[in-house]
């Protein structure tokens, strides 16, 4: 008996459940190479990044920081419209894998890049954005693959956990960030532009980010299958289905569409200033270093456990319900907490590390339910484009939040311009969660069809067993 819809008629069990747990491991570690590509330049490159630009104002730094950040999530899109159509169209392991060997091929070149001393700080600037650019566009294609398929392969009632299980590994991309810059910080100290870790030590992450993203890639491509539910779907629908594009923006998709879209704009206010911000007000403190920094952030990994508390809650009291508490701990308290760190006024290492685990962990709580509640919005043969067009295209208008603070620093002290988008951010996930539909416990293959006529069925409901889509998906 298939233990889930997923599952392929008379498959045995084991070999099932060894399908799904190579699903699953995969999208983790997609995403956690992901994250690594992400934020490596907000922590490793931070300490360098007068290699690039030669001597430069704290206002001009943490300006150029804001802005190679912004360039990778400014590509983001345009990879989540290319690689999600593809993935409906041609299957997501493939697609999966082809971004995760672009990015990871990225990473090399950045590492060989020359800096402002060799051909001046102009083009060595330009070239380093125009390849985290670049960049961008493969990490735009990731999540619109792996995510999908592990969900398609995950049993109903522990949906949300394992969307949680495969978010949480956002965290886990900058642990293993932490990670190879306290490494490297041993043989390459850092200080001046002269200095090893300024010349070369930097490179080193960079490099661990291309082999990694190689590894990934290949057991994604080598030892993962595509899910049953993407290829009934597919072969159901054959010629018939146009663009994946076109269709998630119109009718039942494209209401979808606009709601994931908002969510996700307001997560990635608040996503943003955590990976960047908070590690500037950080280094701003008297006495607080680069090697705090990186011990800081192996304490913040602490947070995973909030994506996976908030995604096990959504499948137990509903997606929607899970959001409103999340997002409302994030609202009130996120401001308060940033600003503290960028006061100045916090003394002390182990002070500003637990305000810090305590931004991560309200940061990614809301990002424990939606991997399953976005997915479950989309129908089967727009899924990857729904979930990862919304993701990727909502990074852009937040992705210009160092050039907000400049300008509500005019009204507020800039310490407290960084809390102000937070809070912007929570009301936006509030507002458009309160204008979708229930969806846990929903039969994949009927979202997007019929996910507004089940909400009745499925509101409040307890969690279906193990199954229970199979049953119902046989006698229908």
């Amino acid at each position: 008996m298939c233990e889930s819809p997923s599952a392929p008629t008379g498959a045995p069990d084991p070999a099932f459940r060894t399908q799904r747990k190579r699903a699953i491991l995969s999208a983790w570690a997609g995403f956690a190479v992901d994250s690594y590509s992400i934020y490596i330049v907000s922590t490793v490159l931070l300490p360098a990044l007068v290699y690039f630009q030669g001597d430069m104002s704290a206002e001009a730094k943490s300006i150029f920081a804001g802005l190679t950040l912004a360039a990778t999530l400014l590509g983001r899109p345009l990879g989540g419209v290319i690689f999600g159509h593809y993935a409906d169209r041609l299957g997501r392991r493939r697609i999966g894998s082809i971004t995760i060997f672009g990015f990871g091929a990225i990473s090399l070149l950045i590492a060989c890049l020359p800096g402002a001393e060799l051909i001046g700080a102009i083009p060595a600037m330009s070239l380093l954005l125009a390849l985290r650019f670049v960049e961008g566009i493969f990490l735009g294609g990731e999540y619109t693959a792996a995510t999908p398929m592990a969900l398609e392969y995950a049993p109903p009632h522990r949906r949300g956990l394992i969307g949680a299980l495969i978010q949480c590994s956002a965290s886990g991309g900058p642990l293993l960030v932490a990670v190879a810059m306290a490494l490297t910080l041993l043989v390459a100290p850092t200080g001046g532009p002269d200095s090893p870790y300024v010349q070369w030590g930097w490179r080193l992450p960079f490099v661990l980010g291309f082999v990694l993203s190689f590894l990934v890639a290949w057991f994604l491509r080598r030892k993962v299958e595509e899910s049953e539910i993407q290829k009934e779907a597919v072969a159901e629908a054959g010629d018939r289905v146009g663009s994946p594009l076109r269709q998630v923006l119109k009718g039942a998709s494209g209401r979808a569409f606009v709601q994931a879209y908002v969510i996700m704009t307001g997560v990635f206010f608040v996503v943003n200033l955590t990976g960047s911000v908070l590690n500037q007000f950080l280094l701003g403190n008297e006495g607080f270093t680069a090697t705090d920094l990186a011990n800081t952030q192996l304490v913040v990994s602490l947070a995973m456990g909030s994506y996976i508390f908030f995604g096990w809650l959504s499948d137990h009291i509903g997606r929607k319900r899970a959001l409103y508490i999340a997002t409302s701990l994030s609202l009130a308290l996120y401001p308060v907490v940033i600003s503290l760190v960028g006061s100045g006024t916090v003394r002390g290492w182990l002070n500003l590390t637990l305000l810090a685990l305590a931004a991560h962990v309200l940061t990614v709580a809301p990002l424990g339910v939606l991997p399953a509640y976005i997915n479950e919005r989309f129908a089967t043969t727009v899924r990857s484009t729904g979930w990862g067009v919304a993701y990727s295209t909502a990074v852009i208008i937040p992705s210009f939040f160092s050039y907000y603070m400049i300008w509500l620093s005019a009204l507020v002290p800039f310490a407290w311009t960084a809390g102000v988008l937070a809070a912007f951010g929570a009301v936006l996930i509030l507002v458009a969660t309160a204008f979708g539909p229930e969806t846990r416990g929903i039969d994949l293959r009927k979202a997007g069809e019929d996910a507004d006529r089940e909400e009745a069925a499925h509101e409040g409901a307890a969690p279906r067993p193990l199954g229970a889509e199979s049953s119902v998906a046989s006698s229908s």
